[in-house]
């Protein structure tokens, strides 16, 4: 199946690709379209967008980038039904993902939430949202079943993510010994430091850190930088500082470190499973965090401290969060009774969040929920024509896209050595048939199952495309006012663009202005040779061809 997966930002990156491989390992057929980092990436995803292009937070932040963030929801409404996919899973990434729910909603694709926004936390009105664009939610934290429940909505909780991420980490199992030799470090207690994974969230913490290096001399510092943020970034908050920034090595410095000092989020967490203590901090603009007081709900900041319901990690927020405090709570969790006792807290914490295996244990429940919602496997069939290489797909009951692909070797690996002609599906069998006997004239309608699925406008305008007879051209002005939107002329060709059904949807019969040959989405040349195909010139008064 074609799964399309949306993250936007690092924690949803690495659930991401975790997921993926456990849905590779259910679905041997998996295809994924991504909408995230480097890690869905290497696990195997064709990247749209990377999440360091989309990521924002807080309402100044928003504001500041409207445009942006309408270009991305514009592009990835787009791209999302050109690829029609079987399911479209959302993580996490709320403010973007619940729009994108409700256009897929629309268009009849299936939603898939994993990761559920933190409506528990602020902005209870989005459940309703949830609960009327998502077909499926999956949860990671044991309080959210009962939340959700209260409002109508039957999560699924297989476990928290996490404790995936962590186990099968090999810096777990790196001695103390070997860590120091590889990053060449010295022999002296680590503070681990991590500063945020957003440029806002660094900005804000790190200028406070330097300050630790005089009331611990005997220790050194590690800062762990997020995937998402250049070395650059950091340079001039730690210039003239002593602390060592490492990237690429954030679960290996907290295996390592005597106590971390956190930016609030998914790596308070993290921090707590690997059991290091910490101190929770976190700030950001004086307008967003004066917004946030009035409409976050919850008693903690910290995922830790929500899980346990009790301020196990001690949290430094906005004006607390002053690199005095921050040392004086450093001092504490070093030794003694307060470094004790949280790291009780933490084993507790494990239980309450059970095993490993989420992520495969979410993959199969995504697979049988699938299949109960009736989504049929969809078939594929590569086809060389006199046009070239086609891609046909389509489920148990109608034709869903004619592709052209490139004729590059690994379409031709694909189609010689995957696909036994006498094993298709009999719909791309009779589509194959009835497209071999139009390139031979033999043909000028096609007799086929079909199933639209774009927006209501684009639908009609293909509708209104199957209607035009074989040899015959309309006008895009005309195409749109058919369709009751006479100005509407740029919209019927991006309507042609997103032309699922290439041939099948005739929309190669649609010309500009005069009966001039404008753009075509494989090419003017394709256009063209369709179009002599079917003898256009001797049924128009202009030449088509000059």
């Amino acid at each position: 199946m074609r799964y399309y997966i949306i993250a936007g930002e690092a924690s949803g990156d690495l659930h991401g690709s975790n997921l993926m491989k456990s849905l590779k390992e259910v679905d041997s057929a998996a295809e994924f379209r991504i909408w995230g980092g480097d890690l869905m990436v290497s696990a195997g995803g064709d990247l749209v967008r990377h999440y360091n292009e989309t990521a924002v937070m807080g309402v100044v932040e928003v504001l500041s980038k409207l445009t942006k963030i309408s270009d991305n929801i514009k592009l990835c409404k787009s791209d999302l039904l050109s690829y029609n996919p079987d399911v479209l899973i959302l993580i996490d990434y709320a403010g973007f993902n619940l729009r994108i729910a409700k256009f897929a909603k629309k268009s009849g694709i299936k939603v898939f939430y994993y990761i559920a926004p933190k409506v528990w936390a602020w902005n209870e009105g989005r459940v309703k949202k949830i609960r009327d664009s998502v077909d499926r939610l999956f949860i990671i934290f044991p309080f959210e079943v009962d939340f959700f429940k209260k409002h109508g909505i039957n999560a699924i909780y297989n476990g928290n993510p996490l404790l995936d991420s962590i186990a099968s980490h090999p810096s777990l199992s790196e001695s103390r010994e070997d860590f120091l030799k590889r990053n060449n470090l010295e022999d002296k207690p680590i503070i681990a430091l991590l500063a945020g994974s957003r440029k806002n969230e660094i900005s804000y913490l790190l200028p406070k850190l330097p300050y630790l290096e005089n009331e611990f001399p005997d220790h050194q510092f590690i800062l762990a930088g997020a995937p998402s943020i250049e070395r650059s970034y950091y340079e001039p908050f730690i210039s003239n500082s002593k602390i060592i920034l490492l990237e690429g090595e954030t679960y290996a410095i907290l295996k390592q470190a005597r106590a971390a000092v956190v930016s609030s989020g998914t790596a308070s967490l993290e921090t707590a499973l690997i059991g290091t203590p910490q101190v929770v901090c976190y700030g950001m603009n004086p307008v967003t965090a004066f917004l946030a007081r009035i409409v976050i709900k919850v008693k903690y900041a910290s995922l830790v401290n929500l899980i346990l319901d009790a301020p196990v990690v001690k949290e430094l927020l906005q004006g607390d969060c002053t690199s005095k405090n921050i040392a004086a709570e450093v001092k504490k969790i070093l030794s003694g009774r307060t470094r004790n006792k949280m790291l009780v807290n933490y084993r507790k914490l494990r239980k309450i969040l059970g095993e490993e295996g989420a992520s495969e244990k979410v993959a199969k429940a995504m697979v049988r929920e699938i299949e109960k919602l009736n989504i049929s496997p969809k078939y594929f069939l590569y086809h060389e024509t006199k046009l070239g290489l086609l891609k046909i797909t389509c489920d148990n009951s109608a034709l869903l896209e004619i592709q052209y692909v490139e004729d590059d070797n690994d379409y031709k690996e694909r189609t010689g050595k995957n696909q036994d002609k006498n094993k298709v599906h009999p719909i791309l069998a009779e589509t194959a048939r009835q497209l071999d006997e139009y390139f031979a004239e033999k043909r000028s309608t096609f007799d086929l199952p079909v199933r639209l699925t774009g927006t209501d406008f684009q639908n009609r305008v293909w509708e209104e495309l199957r209607k035009i007879p074989y040899g015959e051209v309309k006008t895009y002005g005309e195409v749109a006012g058919l369709v009751d939107s006479k100005d509407a002329n740029r919209a019927v060709g991006l309507a042609c663009k997103m032309n699922p059904l290439l041939i099948v949807v005739p929309c190669h019969r649609v010309l500009g202005a005069n009966n001039k040959l404008t753009g075509f989405n494989i090419g003017i040349d394709k256009k063209s040779y369709l179009l002599e195909l079917e003898k256009v010139y001797q049924n128009t008064e202009n030449n088509l061809f000059k």
